[in-house]
Formats: C-alpha cells, sequence, structure tokens
C-alpha cells in the first residue's frame, strides 16, 4: 500500500469520526425537536385548542339534526322568485305549543306558525299551521303588507299571547301589536288601537323582544327620528313610554336608534342597542347596553356597557350559573362577553374572536342563544360557510378568562346555506330556526347529551418549551486514527423561557369592561433555524 492510500484512508477515517460526531449533534437535535413537536408553536394557538373542542370530538354531542317543516313551510318564493332578504323570526312556547314569526314573501307579509294541539314532538310539515293570515291572506287583517312585513317579537302575558310585527324595508309605517289568549286564527285584537301604529308615531317601525319586569310588559323600538324608545303594559292595552327616547338624560339621544334585545336579570330589566356615532360610517356603531331596576314613574336607565366602534350593537345571550352573558361584534369576529351582576366596569370577555378565530362568524341574533340541558347554546351567523352552533357550560379554563366552548355538528348544521338562526328548548328538543336565502327557512330539530360537557372540559396542560442551547460538542483529536473511538457527545442543554400570557382583552378605553384574571401562563418554543457543525 502507497503512503499516499495510507494517508488518504487515514483522512477518510478521521471525516468518519468527525461526520459520526456531527451527525450524533444533529441527531441529539433532530430527536429533541421530534419530542417538542406536540408543544404548541403559537401561544394564541393553544388558547384555542384550550377553548375550542374539535368539530370531530363533539359532532356527536347530538343527534343529527332533523328538518322538520317544509323549506318555508311550503309558502315558495312568492312574486319574485326568491328568498332573499326572507328570514326567520323569533320563537317562543305558549300554552304548551310552539310559536314561530316568519318573514314571507312580500306579497304575502308577516307569517306566524305554531304546532298544531296535541303535537309535542313535531317531525314533519303536517304538525304545523299558520294562524296569523285572514280570509284574505292579510297578516292580522292589515291590508298593508309592508306595515307588518315579518313577526317581531313574541310574548306571553297575563294569560294572552302578544306578537308585534315590523316594517318592511325603508317603509315608515308603525310598528303594530296584536294579542289573543288562544293563538286561534281569528281571535287577533289590536293591542294599541288607542294610539295607532307605532304608539302614535310611525317612525317607531317596530318592537322588539318583550320581556315581562315587575308585572309589566315591555318592548323596544327603532326609531331614526327621536331615538329609540321603551314602551310598557302593565294591562294590555294601556301603554306608557318608559325612557326618555335614544336613553337620553334631560333630551332625547338620537344617536341611539335601535334597540335590539332584551332580558330580566337579577332584578333589573336589561336592552341591548345599536349606537351609530358617526351617522356616515356604517362601519362604526357601536354597542350598549342600558338598565333599570324600577319602572315606576320616571325610571332611571343606565349605561352599563358600551364597545368599541364597530361593535355594532349588543345581543343579549342570556344566563348561565349566575353569570348573564352578551354578545358584540369586532373585525376579528364575534365577541363574547359576561358579569356576575350586569354593573360597569364587570364585563369579561371570554372567547377568543370569531370563537375559533374565523372573522366571518359575526354575531348572533335576536333569539339567537338559549339555555338547554344545562348549556347556553349560540347560533353565530356566518354568511359564508352557514351558521356555526357553540356551546359553553362556563366552566374557566386554564387561559386568563376563558371558559369552555365546542362547536356543535357542522356549519349550518348541514347546509351551508342556513346562515343565521333562533334556538329554543321546546319539550327537551333544541329547536333551530334558520334563515336560508337559496331554499326557504328551516326549522331543524335535535336531543342534545350532556356527556361531554357535564364533565369538565378538557383542556391544554401547558407544557414547558424551550429556548435551546446547544453545547458544543468536544473538538476531534488533532491526530485521530483509523482505531480512535469517538467522544459521547453530551446531550443538548435546555433553557426555559417563560413568554407573557397571551389574555383576551376589553375594547381599547371602555369604561365598562373588565380585563379578565390570568390563570396560568402557556409557554413558547424557540428552535434555532441552524446549528453551526463541528468543527
Amino acid at each position: 500500500m502507497s503512503i499516499n492510500c495510507l494517508v488518504e484512508d487515514e483522512l477518510q477515517a478521521a471525516s468518519g469520526v468527525r461526520n459520526r460526531r456531527h451527525m450524533r449533534v444533529v441527531g441529539g437535535l433532530m430527536l429533541l425537536v421530534a419530542l417538542l413537536v406536540s408543544v404548541k408553536i403559537n401561544s394564541n394557538a393553544q388558547v384555542e385548542s384550550v377553548q375550542a373542542a374539535s368539530l370531530a370530538a363533539s359532532s356527536s354531542v347530538c343527534e343529527p339534526f332533523a328538518q322538520v317543516n317544509d323549506d318555508a313551510f311550503g309558502l315558495g318564493t312568492g312574486a319574485d322568485g326568491s328568498y332573499a332578504g326572507e328570514e326567520g323570526f323569533e320563537v317562543t312556547v305558549f300554552n304548551d305549543q310552539l310559536y314561530i314569526g316568519m318573514e314571507a314573501d312580500n306579497s304575502l307579509g308577516a307569517r306566524l306558525w305554531r304546532t298544531r294541539s296535541g303535537v309535542t314532538n313535531p317531525g314533519s310539515q303536517a304538525d304545523w299551521e299558520e294562524i296569523a293570515a285572514d280570509a284574505n291572506g292579510y297578516p292580522f287583517s292589515v291590508s298593508n303588507r309592508a306595515q307588518a312585513d315579518h313577526i317581531d317579537s313574541l310574548a306571553g302575558f297575563n294569560g294572552y299571547l302578544y306578537v308585534s310585527t315590523a316594517n318592511g324595508g325603508s317603509n315608515i309605517l308603525g310598528t303594530r301589536i296584536f294579542r289573543s289568549s288562544t293563538g286561534n286564527p281569528g281571535t287577533w285584537e289590536d293591542a294599541i288601537a288607542d294610539y295607532g301604529p307605532g304608539f302614535g308615531d310611525v317612525n317607531n317601525m317596530n318592537f322588539k323582544d318583550m320581556q315581562v319586569f315587575q308585572g309589566w310588559l315591555c318592548g323596544g323600538t327603532q326609531n331614526w327620528l327621536y331615538g329609540a324608545q321603551v314602551w310598557c303594559t302593565n294591562d294590555g292595552t294601556s301603554w306608557l313610554q318608559k325612557n326618555v327616547s335614544g336613553f337620553g338624560h334631560n333630551h332625547a339621544d338620537q344617536d341611539n336608534r335601535e334597540i335590539w334585545s332584551g332580558y330580566v336579570f337579577d332584578n333589573a330589566l336589561y336592552f341591548g342597542v345599536q349606537n351609530l356615532n358617526n351617522y356616515a360610517d356604517t362601519g362604526d356603531d357601536i354597542g350598549k347596553l342600558y338598565r333599570t331596576s324600577d319602572l315606576s314613574v320616571g325610571p332611571q336607565w343606565t349605561e352599563i356597557y358600551s364597545g368599541d366602534p364597530g361593535s355594532n350593537r349588543v345581543d343579549i345571550l342570556g344566563e348561565l350559573n349566575g353569570y348573564l352573558y352578551i354578545s358584540a361584534k369586532s373585525g376579528a369576529g364575534i365577541l363574547v362577553l359576561r358579569s356576575l351582576d350586569g354593573s360597569p366596569h364587570s364585563w369579561s370577555p371570554v372567547n377568543i374572536p370569531g370563537l375559533d378565530g374565523d372573522p366571518q362568524n359575526s354575531g348572533a341574533v335576536v333569539d339567537g342563544a338559549t339555555f338547554y340541558n344545562d348549556a347556553l347554546y349560540v347560533g353565530v351567523s356566518n354568511t359564508k360557510t352557514g351558521f356555526e352552533l357553540w356551546r359553553t357550560a362556563g366552566t374557566p379554563q386554564d387561559q386568563g378568562g376563558l371558559v369552555d366552548w365546542e362547536q356543535v355538528d357542522s356549519s349550518g348544521l348541514g347546509d351551508p346555506k342556513n346562515i343565521y338562526s333562533e334556538l329554543i328548548d321546546f319539550n327537551g328538543s333544541l329547536f333551530a330556526w334558520t334563515s336560508n336565502y337559496a331554499t326557504g327557512q328551516q326549522v331543524l330539530k335535535s336531543e342534545c347529551s350532556l356527556e361531554k360537557i357535564s364533565s369538565p372540559s378538557p383542556t391544554v396542560t401547558p407544557t414547558p418549551t424551550a429556548a435551546v442551547t446547544a453545547s458544543p460538542p468536544p473538538l476531534a483529536s488533532p491526530s485521530p486514527t483509523a482505531t480512535s473511538a469517538p467522544t459521547e457527545t453530551p446531550v443538548p442543554s435546555v433553557t426555559i423561557t417563560e413568554q407573557p400570557v397571551p389574555t383576551i382583552k376589553c375594547p381599547s378605553g371602555s369604561d365598562y369592561c373588565q380585563d379578565p384574571i390570568v390563570l396560568s401562563p402557556p409557554y413558547s418554543v424557540f428552535l434555532p433555524l441552524a446549528l453551526r457543525p463541528s468543527p
């Protein structure tokens, strides 16, 4: 063997030692990386995994939703040949029957459907009857269908069912209110006959979300001239305005134009309001919330929550475990907040925007949430992929302020054209009353199990992750030989770096919101992009 060959062999041997040593370093680091793969790189992603269970894991909590009516109750598209703009409005239970308010085609106007007498578990169109149209097809005998375009509110009070209708489109004709002790066709009487449409002011174009409080039946109007108004009755036919228009103090506040939702909580009456803010900018409307604890003469209303510009309006979702839940809009999606006593400074956000980070999950609608089997269910509007049904048991999670949330079933409950939904519990079943511009409104029914949500919601335990600092391996011997044993490479050292906790924050500058208390920190991991090989 020549000297050159011997030198070449020795060089190759030395190179092999270096390569093996290098491979051990890289292999050790790759093993470390593999062990860290399961750790969330992005803290927000970890928050999402804490808050939202996967659809695959939660789809079994409800039986498949079944449609129990014909599309649009079989009324068809009407004169314009389209279901566009025809909504589902308002749901209630009265005298053991389920009532569903509807916006039918403009040629028909408002329609009101209910389960037939004795039907406790509707399963098809045959189980429903329409009760608003008279012999001429006029809703509640209102010949101007634009005045009674759709049902706007339903409520039982002192043995009567009350129904309000709203004006269609840009018509300013005044709201109408009717009542019946049975709900049967032909038994409806005008509850504001002594005042005329709109309580005497046609600018009151609707009357929303009637509530019973302290022996009064109250609801709220949209009024673009004077501001939103609260009207109440204690006998069913005599009505009094119970606020300064627009919830002003000494004079009307025209910016608070519309009341959207109402609720009674902790001995107080609440109304969610839309404030126009800058009239010329339709994207900067502000959601506000007002309440009063006494409806005596000159009730005192207090503004207890105000969102950021763009929050649009406040929708009151309902009560769960002693908390009142509300929602508002944001550019990043629906925001849900809750409070134990409803006071200013007490409102804490309890979700990531959009619930799963989807900005298309924009908000909720009136009657779009319900308490069912110890959980709060929320129909989250989405005009792109269909509304999403979410629920929470209100269980605090390991991240500051969040409660457990999980999506129930697929978007649109199987039909992505179902873009909005009201929800109600009727005889142990969960009903969704959807708006669908492609096929017409649908009534969907399911029974949902508590098995997954009654136990503590699964959480992601923060796993310490690392900024990796690799200790350089020992240098190779200056004169390696073919028989030299490689030196063992130490395991790279690990340094834990705790990162700031990403919390869900209140709207900037809000005087009504309280940032949540952080419960425990998540961690983040830093992985080096390159490691310098040993010399």
